[in-house]
Order: C-alpha cells, then structure tokens, then sequence
C-alpha cells in the first residue's frame, strides 16, 4: 500500500478492533467478579418425604456466587386430617452445612422421633437459617411442605376430567402440564 491514507484507515479499523477486544476483556471480568461476589438467596426447588427415616429430603440451591453456610433448622409441624398427631413444633435444630455455589445440595430434616409417619394432608413449614461470608447477619429461608399435595390434586383432576368427559359422551382433551407443589 503506498497509499498514506489507506495505511491510516487500516491502522484505525485495527486499533479500534483491538480495543474493543481488550475493553471487553476487562468489563466481563470485572462485571463477572462483581455478580460472583453478590450473594444470593438459597432456593428450595424439592422436597420429599422419605418414609423409612422418617424425615424430608429437601433440595436446595445456592444461585450466587458465594458459599452459604445452613447453621440452624427449626420446622412446625400441623396435621391433616387423616392424622392423629397433635400439632408441634421443633426449634433451634443446629446444623453446619455447606452450599456451594451455583450448586443444589440436598439437605436432610429428621422430623421429631417418637411421632408417627405423615399421612395426606400433613404439613411441615421447614425454615432454614443461613449465613454468607460478608456479613454476620442471619437470614432466613421458610418452605412449606404438604404430604400428598401434588398427587392429590393431579387425581382430582385426573377424576374431574373422566367425569366431565362421560357426561358429554366424547372424549375431552386434557392439559399436560407441570403444576407447581411437592409431593
């Protein structure tokens, strides 16, 4: 190119190029520290009941970008009507469980010895007390937890569906889809 101008054109498109690179370089970097350093509220997103142990499995997840640290349970627990425990509740459970982040951890809640197994309609209010590196705050997460709620309402529908269709004598469609609750 012996053309000065062509040369200076050249130049400019590849030093713009170059520092666009290397701005955005710095800005992901920078913007990416600054979310990882954000903590973030854990997330309950299952919860299930295991029979044999007499306790609820409960899966949650840490979003941020920080390690949360569990460090007390407390549950109330209120019957249904198929049960015949009284209502009760247990407090200041103290645990230390680590949640990595961007990671679910599965956290186990033993329900108070002695008493008999849930039943349909019983409900555990779980909540879960948590710290983070940058403050000496405590937070707390509250989930509640209805035996059966899930599966109830999917046969109700399931029953409500069947007895609307063979009352109108032709098949009715039915939706597929996901409902929110626990099982």
């Amino acid at each position: 190119m012996k053309n000065p101008a062509g040369v200076v054109v050249i130049s400019v498109l590849l030093a713009l190029f170059v520092g666009w690179a290397i701005g955005s370089f710095f800005t992901e970097t920078s913007v990416s520290k600054a979310i990882a350093s954000i903590p973030a509220s854990p997330i309950v997103i299952d919860a299930k009941y295991d029979r044999e142990e007499h306790s609820i499995v409960y899966s949650i997840l840490n979003p941020g970008g920080m390690p949360e640290t569990i460090v007390q349970q407390a549950f109330v627990f209120k019957p249904g009507k198929e049960t015949r425990e009284k209502g009760y509740v247990v407090s200041n459970i103290p645990v230390h469980i680590t949640l990595p982040p961007g990671e679910t951890t599965e956290v186990i809640m033993k329900l108070k010895a002695g008493t008999e197994k849930l039943h349909l309609g019983d409900v555990v209010l779980a909540t879960f007390t948590y710290v983070h590196p940058l403050s000496t705050d405590l937070y707390t997460v509250v989930h509640p937890f209805e035996m059966g709620a899930k599966k109830a309402s999917k046969a109700a529908q399931a029953a409500k569906a069947q007895k609307e269709a063979s009352s109108q004598g032709a098949p009715k469609e039915t939706s597929n889809k996901k409902e929110g609750g626990h099982e």
